[in-house]
């Protein structure tokens, strides 16, 4: 547990385990990671997810782990947390922007059948001219967290899609082959 690396909404343990920190939160009696970061525990049982701030540049090609504050068609707002360049992990605080055109690969007429408000997204960096641009379409893009949008309990992926356990609905999203991990060889800096 101590030194994992762990994605926003991860669980980390019950509040009778752990008291929720810097980069973490409870829900229910649970302590969630907030952040992308690793996990640390203080001699006082504090659990903190830190991540590393650097001062880097967002280029086509790297990808961005944000949370999805807004969709206005056609387009889907990404407030964009973390950067993944050549395989190392950076805290940002930046917006990102993705088109219906790049989220699937086909046609959508609404973003909002497969994204919602609040879901975790992995995506592609295609272009930073003035703003930055994400494609969902790969199979590692894509939701990588998400939460019922009935009872906002967390989602679990079946197949290619996702359901509650809680309240027992499927939902539809652009689930990413990653949904709930982060890939091998990831490393934060």
């Amino acid at each position: 547990m101590v030194g994992r690396l762990v994605l926003p909404g991860e669980y980390i343990g019950t509040e009778e385990e752990f008291i929720a920190s810097k980069g973490t939160y409870e829900d229910n009696g649970r302590v969630y990671s907030s952040n992308v970061g690793n996990v640390e525990v203080g001699s006082d049982f504090r659990v903190v997810v830190r991540g590393k701030k650097q001062d880097v540049v967002v280029q086509p090609g790297d990808e961005i782990i944000g949370v999805v504050t807004d969709i206005n068609e056609p387009l889907v707002v990404i407030a964009g947390e973390y950067l993944i360049k050549l395989g190392k992990v950076y805290q940002i605080r930046t917006r990102a922007l993705v088109h219906a055109s790049r989220i699937t690969g086909h046609y959508l007429d609404q973003c909002s059948k497969v994204v919602k408000a609040r879901d975790v997204v992995r995506g592609k960096v295609v272009s930073t001219r003035g703003k930055i641009d994400l494609t969902l379409e790969p199979p590692d893009e894509g939701v990588i967290f998400a939460y019922c949008s009935k009872c906002r309990q967390p989602l679990q992926r079946i197949n290619s899609g996702l359901y509650c356990t809680y309240c027992q609905k499927n939902e539809v999203r652009k689930v990413s082959r990653k949904y709930g991990e982060i890939s091998e060889g990831v490393k934060k800096k």
